[in-house]
């Protein structure tokens, strides 16, 4: 009877040891999630809302605006541009989160923000968010940028993100073809 009284007390233990163990675990699991899912909002606007985009790159200035919910580029208003690309751009930062935020930067030269390689702004008439794109980490695949309201706080974002904003005016403009498919489908 004592040996089966001391094998129940050493399965009891082991029991309870399983299950702390158990426990230990999912809870870091759990603290490893909520790491990972840490976003910082960088801007926030309704991707509908914004009537306002300006972008400048190594091409150009390019202006942007809304009105009546048309989109037109204020250097050429005869240009047919092409909403739905206009409208991607709007939404890729009108909106942006980043996973990655570095506080009090005291150097943007480090990052490639001292000179910009793009600059942006977003408004929707209320609120307005000017970004600066900066360098591209090779190691992390994500591009540096920054608020202009705050240049001491740095975030990270995919290139995908800003890869649009490399361009020029000519792609964004709907192509002759495009509009006889469309002309030819409407009659």
């Amino acid at each position: 009877m004592n040996k089966q009284k001391k094998q129940l007390i050493l399965l009891i233990i082991l029991f309870v040891m399983a299950v702390t163990a158990f426990g230990i675990v999912s809870k870091m699991s759990e603290e490893e999630e909520s790491k990972e899912a840490v976003n910082y909002t960088v801007t926030n606007l309704e991707a509908e809302a914004v009537n306002k985009l300006t972008f400048t790159n190594e091409t150009g200035t390019y202006i942007l605006t809304k009105q009546d919910g048309i989109w037109s580029y204020e250097g050429d208003k005869t240009l047919d541009l092409d909403e739905e690309a206009v409208q991607t751009m709007v939404g890729k930062v009108g909106n942006l989160t980043s996973e990655n935020c570095i506080e009090q930067v005291e150097d943007l030269a480090l990052y490639g923000l001292d000179v910009p390689e793009i600059t942006i702004l977003v408004s929707d008439g209320t609120d307005s968010y000017t970004l600066f794109i900066g360098n591209y980490n090779e190691v992390t695949y994500t591009q540096y940028l920054c608020l202009e309201s705050d240049m001491e706080t740095v975030y990270t974002t995919t290139s995908y993100q800003i890869s649009s904003f490399k361009n020029g005016i000519d792609d964004l403009i709907v192509e002759e073809e495009e509009m006889e498919t469309v002309n030819t489908e409407v009659q």
